[in-house]
């Protein structure tokens, strides 16, 4: 008569010496790791990655970016100087009366010396023209608008300079230009293309970010027109400054 013997296969599991079993938990398919060790070995093993220097391309690319808006404020200013020139309202036109009465005003305060009057109004002038380019760095329009403020800067420039041709003479009105106005109004152009350049950039960013959401920098590109802002009106004491000088030294050779 046949018997059968039931024993346990995990008895025989223990008594074969073979068998062995794996110190790593993760070999097993039923073995559960926990979940915050699971955690720290994915931290363990992602790739760490570095953010290294900027090449010198890229930094390079601002730089030419700005040159470029500044060369393209330049050409504006010099068509909107021809422009003004150009120009010829009416005889009985207020903004020639205007224009006239503008031109005797600054020659009259030249001549006469009159220093805090030629200083303050050139200053909030050109403080004027830097807030307003500032702002409209800080609108999406301002890619048009900032062209247009500079090229109704150089027709102003223009009809000024015309005006005083005509009241003067050429010669005469070409020696008052050159040696009372051209070298703070050139000064002050300067600083005029210089914050225009910056807030242009900061508009391009935030129509970019309104058009097509792929905006990368507003922020940077605003607090450096905040900070050009702010050096420019302080440097805006330098025309100024240069215009009081150009009075004193020149302003007696055209008093006859």
């Amino acid at each position: 008569m046949w018997t059968y013997r039931n024993e346990p296969s995990s008895n025989s599991a223990a008594q074969d010496p073979h068998f062995t079993f794996s110190a790593n938990p993760s070999a097993h398919t039923s073995a559960k790791t926990p979940f915050v060790e699971v955690l720290s070995q994915t931290a363990a093993h992602a790739p760490v990655t570095t953010i290294g220097k900027s090449t010198f391309s890229q930094r390079t690319i601002r730089p030419k970016k700005q040159f470029g808006a500044f060369s393209l404020g330049a050409l504006l200013y010099l068509a909107g100087i021809l422009l003004g020139a150009l120009w010829q309202p009416g005889t009985d036109s207020w903004l020639r009366e205007y224009a006239q009465h503008y031109v005797d005003l600054q020659i009259t305060r030249h001549l006469e010396r009159q220093l805090s009057q030629i200083f303050c109004a050139q200053f909030l002038a050109l403080l004027t023209q830097l807030m307003l380019a500032a702002l409209a760095g800080f609108c999406a329009f301002g890619v048009v608008l900032l062209p247009t403020l500079i090229l109704l800067k150089g027709i102003g420039t223009g009809f000024f300079t015309a005006c005083l041709y005509l009241e003067y003479g050429l010669a005469r009105g070409a020696g008052i230009e050159l040696l009372l106005f051209f070298f703070p109004q050139l000064l002050g152009l300067f600083l005029l293309l210089s914050q225009s350049a910056a807030a242009w950039s900061l508009s391009r960013e935030l129509l970019a970010v309104c058009v097509r959401n792929r905006g990368t920098r507003p922020t940077t590109e605003s607090k450096r027109v905040l900070s050009r802002l702010l050096l420019c009106c302080c440097t805006a004491l330098l025309p100024c400054i240069l215009s009081c000088v150009c009075s004193i030294l020149f302003a007696g050779l055209f008093l006859g």
